[in-house]
């Protein structure tokens, strides 16, 4: 309910963290004022700010906008400083500039929660009251939508209501709201490949207490989880659209949506791995080995406060697995898939090249399938001439790799997210460690063989993104923990594993 000591500030700020899914892409910010919603979306109004409009125009016309050019257009408290009958018009031309998908998303003053025009108290400014059902009748004279949000907003300092309009290419009018059910869960995950397989663990648990469980991330991480049965919804954002000095916020605002959340942000990074440029860059070796020598899910799931016990596992479509059996078919003998590189320069294995070549000679039998980045596909080039060696970094798709992963024999590398995806399967593993211990990362690892570096700087417990803080091997130029595990070593762990596997 408004009131005036109370209810005055920014009105987007109250809003803003509930329209995240709704404001991805290329996007309008109309009638922002002195600060738009988010910073890379395109502010209108009649005066140009730093942080707010960007561009000064009228609203009620977009002339230098195509048609069905944005992914969004938001507005809060702007409608209302338009007469009734101007309504249609101004709608329709924010509605003009959205394209079909996109979303029109809407932050109104709600006529029994705030003064009427003329009342005391009102704002003179007004030329209308509004409601819901005021706005619905402009839209259906406006174009065809799906409703996805409808939600009065009274309680603290807001006195407002928040609609979403989803833009169809069709003249229908539908309502399908965003609900939350009763008993959910919302797990907050972001970060690489191995981060988001870790969240399974936590997800599967939470779904066998009967919780309904939503994940927040981005793009990246969902694809990861995609065919997770385990997840019943999704909250997504893009990467970077909250700004990070925001997240607190961000989150606080989720939790009006959901009986639980469960924040796995820096659960590993930040946790157990410092992150470059924070105070704890400075702490000596030995007290990071004293404070960061617990397990790395074993932390999750108590955050969660949930049983301890790792449930990890990457989950492949129908249609992944058969293609990964066919692969493997294809390919024949005993398969050893290297992942050849993680996201930190200590994740680089330098020795790959003799390790394989070992392999090649004392096996007749052994195919080597390589697989990693666009930017792996230099480590593999050595290697285009050999009919046993098959390169596929940047070729297959991340799903295709962790599919195919589960059908290897051997599956062999540094700490990347390939071996996190296969750590509870029944293949062989061969895992060589660099910032992380046993305890950390693989204590609960099945059929897995942990290759630990013989270097003083080993275990670092840091996160490495160049060599400011990571040792360097001057022979290699690799990292020293990496270059310390000798290759002989390496071929003799996968061939007796292979030898175990074709046992089995």
């Amino acid at each position: 309910m408004w009131s005036p000591t109370l209810s005055q500030g920014f009105e987007t700020d109250k809003i803003k963290y509930l329209t995240v899914p709704y404001t991805q892409g290329v996007g309008l910010d109309i009638g922002c004022g002195p600060k738009r919603i988010w910073p890379q979306t395109i502010g209108i109004d009649r005066y140009i700010s730093p942080d707010g409009a960007s561009v000064s125009m009228d609203v009620m016309k977009l002339p230098i906008f195509a048609d069905r050019s944005f992914d969004y257009v938001y507005s809060s408290h702007v409608v209302e400083d338009f007469e009734a009958s101007d309504s249609v018009k101004l709608l329709s031309e924010w509605w003009r500039v959205l394209k079909v998908g996109g979303h029109l998303v809407l932050y109104l003053p709600h006529d029994e929660l705030y003064p009427k025009v003329g009342e005391p108290g009102a704002n003179p400014a007004h030329k209308q009251n509004l409601n819901p059902e005021t706005v619905i009748g402009y839209m259906k004279q406006v174009g065809g939508w799906m409703l996805v949000e409808n939600e009065v907003r009274g309680s603290g300092n807001e006195y407002s209501f928040f609609m979403v309009f989803t833009k169809r290419s069709d003249r229908q009018h539908l309502t399908r709201l965003r609900t939350t059910p009763k008993n959910s869960a919302l797990v907050i995950r972001y970060g690489g490949f191995g981060d988001m397989l870790q969240a399974s663990s936590v997800i599967a648990t939470l779904a066998d207490q009967g919780y309904e469980v939503f994940v927040n991330t981005t793009p990246k991480g969902k694809e990861v989880l995609r065919f997770d049965p385990n997840i019943s919804g999704w909250w997504m954002q893009e990467q970077d659209q909250v700004p990070n000095n925001q997240l607190t916020d961000y989150w606080r605002a989720l939790g009006e949506r959901f009986d639980k959340v469960v924040n796995l942000s820096e659960s590993v990074e930040g946790q157990f791995l410092v992150i470059p440029g924070r105070p704890e860059s400075n702490f000596p070796a030995e007290v990071l080995r004293e404070k960061n020598g617990g397990n790395y899910m074993d932390y999750a799931h108590d955050l969660a406060g949930i049983p301890r016990g790792s449930r990890l596992k990457f989950y492949p479509s129908g249609e992944e697995r058969k293609w990964a059996e066919k692969q493997k078919r294809k390919i024949g003998g005993k398969v050893v898939l290297w992942s050849l590189s993680g996201s930190s320069v200590h994740k680089a294995y330098p020795w790959t090249d003799n390790v394989i070549a070992t392999l090649l000679v004392e096996d007749p039998d052994v195919q080597i399938v390589m697989v990693g980045d666009t930017l792996c596909q230099i480590l593999e080039d050595g290697w285009r001439d050999e009919k046993r060696v098959h390169r596929r970094s940047g070729v297959w798709s991340i799903r295709e790799t962790l599919a195919f992963a589960q059908v290897a024999d051997v599956v062999v590398g540094p700490e990347t997210g390939v071996l996190n995806a296969v750590s509870m399967e029944k293949n062989h593993k061969v895992l060589m460690l660099s910032h992380s211990t046993v305890e950390n990362l693989s204590r609960d690892w099945v059929n897995t063989t942990n290759i630990v570096p013989e270097v003083d700087c080993y275990p670092c417990h840091r996160l490495h993104y160049s060599f400011e803080y990571c040792r360097k091997d001057e022979e290699t130029h690799g990292a020293a923990c990496a270059t310390s595990i000798r290759p002989e070593y390496v071929a003799d762990c996968v061939l007796r594993v292979l030898g175990e596997r074709v046992a089995a």
